[in-house]
């Protein structure tokens, strides 16, 4: 029975202190830090003026690469073979014209027979009309003998061409080929993406080989907000940048603007053509589109060095950060709005004015690393948070302290009955 009420204390001792958990989710305070706290120099903290700026009125989006669906291209089998050489490999970039791949094709090593006795049947016919038309000329020969070498002549010459055509439609080629072979080319320029044959492979008739695509121009895919709509039109220039890369950008031109609203995003999609001759522009690439909408505006713009949190993005591309402002003896937060720039720096939409101080370089360890958070501070706004925020309800403590209560009792009627 002793047992049992030791057993009871302990639990009744311990649950208050499982019922807190770790500092689950707590972010430290924006507050206001004593410029005295600060190590100005062992923080590298600078401070600026915020000015208001002229700068280009831009629409600003982000997107992906897309490839134009007229640049995808199949290479299928004409004729039934067995294939005898691949001089190219997937991410192979091809020109046009270029050879693919070679067939050996009994097929055309019949008509490549049927043409060459067609040609010898010709050469035959024009000895005989060439003979009868001399013969005719010195009374020797009558006028139907020549008539009949004649149609001859001309029936053979028209079955030769139709030999030969046949040849042409069926391998598209103009060129001699080696006998009963077939020589497969690339119908337009791009990169071999899938290729579907193997060296001794027999392949039937119409069989793709082949698939590629030709990126020499893509498409920049975008969705502009619809408040920006009356900003955009065909033919807009458009400065893209790939994805974490700011030093470099192509330029291109508007080309499509959706008609329809997307009653979720209330965005329209839009569409720019790049050039990508360099091939650096990839399908899938993401990427942020800056539409020039020639006109100017007045702005406060500042580093991105001086923002310190970044919380989830906004609508319309906002984003909610915290800088630090120099009033007097302290540094002090601010709540602000900005719109990310492809430089490294960020208009403020909302927060700030002009001629305030803010730190421009060296807030992030202001905050973090001198932050206005002793030691003593930090455990007392823990132990505050703790309180407030207990893994367990409160309720579970009465709960658990009868259910432990009855199974004592239990217990000890066993123990009693033993």
């Amino acid at each position: 029975m002793k047992k049992t009420f030791l057993t009871l204390l302990l639990f009744c001792y311990f649950l208050p202190a499982f019922s807190h958990g770790d500092d689950i989710g707590f972010k430290a305070k924006f507050e206001k830090i004593p410029v005295e706290k600060v190590d100005i120099k062992g923080t590298g903290v600078e401070t600026r003026e915020v000015k208001e700026e002229t700068v280009d009125d831009v629409v600003r989006t982000t997107g992906q690469i897309e490839e134009l669906p007229s640049s995808h291209f199949d290479v299928n089998s004409p004729v039934q073979g067995k294939v005898i050489s691949i001089p190219v490999d997937l991410g192979t970039m091809v020109s046009e014209g270029q050879v693919l791949t070679i067939i050996q094709s009994t097929e055309i090593a019949k008509l490549q027979s049927e043409l060459a006795q067609s040609e010898a049947e010709l050469e035959l016919a024009k000895n005989r009309f060439d003979r009868e038309q001399k013969l005719f000329e010195k009374g020797i020969s009558a006028k139907k003998d020549l008539d009949a070498a004649k149609a001859f002549f001309l029936s053979t010459e028209a079955k030769v061409k139709a030999a030969r055509d046949s040849l042409k439609i069926l391998t598209g080629q103009n060129e001699e080929i080696e006998e009963g072979t077939f020589t497969v080319r690339a119908p337009k320029a791009g990169t071999i993406v899938e290729r579907n044959i193997a060296i001794g492979q027999i392949i039937n008739a119409n069989q793709r080989l082949f698939h590629g695509y030709d990126l020499t121009k893509v498409w920049a895919s975008a969705d502009i907000y619809e408040k920006d709509r009356t900003k955009i039109s065909q033919n807009q220039k458009v400065r893209v940048f790939l994805d974490g890369v700011s030093d470099k950008d192509f330029t291109g031109n508007i080309t499509y603007i959706g008609s329809v609203i997307n009653q979720e995003t209330r965005t329209l999609p839009v569409k720019v053509l790049l050039d990508n001759k360099e091939n650096i522009l990839n399908p899938g690439a993401f990427i942020q589109l800056n539409i020039s909408t020639g006109k100017k505006r007045n702005s406060i713009i500042i580093p991105k060095t001086a923002l310190v949190e970044i919380d989830k993005e906004g609508t319309e591309g906002k984003h909610k950060h915290i800088v630090y402002l120099k009033q007097g003896n302290s540094f002090i937060p601010r709540k602000i709005t900005v719109e990310a720039h492809d430089t490294d720096t960020v208009e403020v939409l909302s927060g700030l004015m002009a001629h305030e101080i803010i730190v421009s370089k060296g807030a992030y360890q202001l905050q973090f690393g001198k932050g206005g958070h002793d030691e003593q501070e930090s455990r007392s706004e823990n132990h505050e948070h703790i309180k407030r925020n207990p893994i367990y309800p409160n309720w579970l403590i009465p709960v658990g302290f009868l259910i432990t209560l009855i199974l004592g009792f239990i217990l000890g009627k066993r123990k009693s009955k033993g």
